[in-house]
């Protein structure tokens, strides 16, 4: 009797000790795109944002390990399959003040590596990013509650006079892709990473907002004083703005145009189905472009 109430403790115990350690390392993620422009190289025209990231939920600070991302794009603007078709690039520069371009503490060595682009479907790319260097070799912490860019995104369009419409695959397939460093936790300035027998710990709980690549014209925005509301929404949108809105179009990720309204103070969306949109507004003054959500 004494020897199983033993073995009911140690339980007990080893249970406590792995949830307080998973708590430990509990940190809620989320993802951002800015700086968002189009460019020209004279020959091409081109897309670029940063993705950036952050934890929230004040849970604190971690030392990166692997990761992968999935984004949407229109293909109208940009084509199908733009990997297979050479027109993504992604980049992490150090110079940039990248995490996934850091060095190694006082030396030219990538942390990170193994970086790996792939069509998931016709109008869905994947970035995903490995870890070199054991934990050991970072100077600090480098995911904080300060959002930070962790790579560059480079799309080449097709058709410059559509709206790119890149987004975070949100789908739950995709979610919890993350993992903190992996270990030793010990070792010298050029230590390898050893993820099978000092794994990092996977990462739960991440979000995304794609706002921040939607190409806006914000000077025109502010301009004509444009807001819409609510959003994210299941009813009509309300449109509220200093000038006549002569017409509002809604596309959906694949750049199709699913409303074509003169009616410019509500639009009623109930017809759509649940997902993200985007919707241009034609005034007088200008054109705004808004991300809207369908819930």
């Amino acid at each position: 009797m004494k020897k199983n109430t033993f073995k009911l403790l140690n339980r007990l115990l080893a249970a406590i000790i792995l949830f307080v350690v998973t708590v430990s390392y509990s940190q809620d993620i989320h993802f951002t795109f800015a700086n968002t422009q189009n460019t020209n190289d004279g020959m091409n025209d081109f897309f670029e944002t940063d993705v950036m990231i952050q934890t929230i939920n004040a849970t604190g600070s971690f030392k990166l390990g692997s990761g992968q991302l999935y984004f949407t794009y229109n293909t109208l603007a940009f084509g199908e399959n733009i990997f297979a078709n050479s027109k993504i690039e992604v980049t992490q520069p150090n110079a940039g003040g990248y995490i996934c371009g850091q060095y190694v503490d006082a030396a030219a060595a990538s942390i990170y590596g193994t970086f790996t682009i792939n069509d998931n479907t016709t109008a869905r790319v994947s970035w995903a990013f490995s870890q070199a260097f054991s934990s050991s070799t970072f100077a600090a912490d480098n995911v904080t509650p300060t959002a930070t860019k962790l790579c560059h995104l480079k799309l080449q369009y097709v058709d410059v006079n559509l709206d790119p419409m890149v987004l975070f695959e949100e789908g739950a397939i995709y979610l919890d892709q993350f993992y903190t460093a992996c270990g030793p936790t010990a070792g010298g300035p050029f230590e390898s990473a050893n993820c099978g027998t000092d794994p990092g710990t996977q990462l739960f709980n991440d979000t995304f907002d794609s706002g921040g690549a939607t190409l806006s014209d914000y000077g025109v925005e502010a301009l004509l004083d444009f807001s819409i509301y609510p959003n994210p929404t299941s009813e009509d949108i309300n449109i509220s703005s200093n000038s006549i809105i002569n017409k509002v179009e809604i596309f959906d990720l694949l750049g199709k145009k699913v409303l074509n309204s003169t009616e410019t103070n509500q639009i009623k969306i109930t017809h759509l189905p649940i997902g993200i949109f985007i919707l241009k507004a034609y005034a007088e003054k200008g054109t705004v472009t808004k991300k809207i959500v369908i819930e």
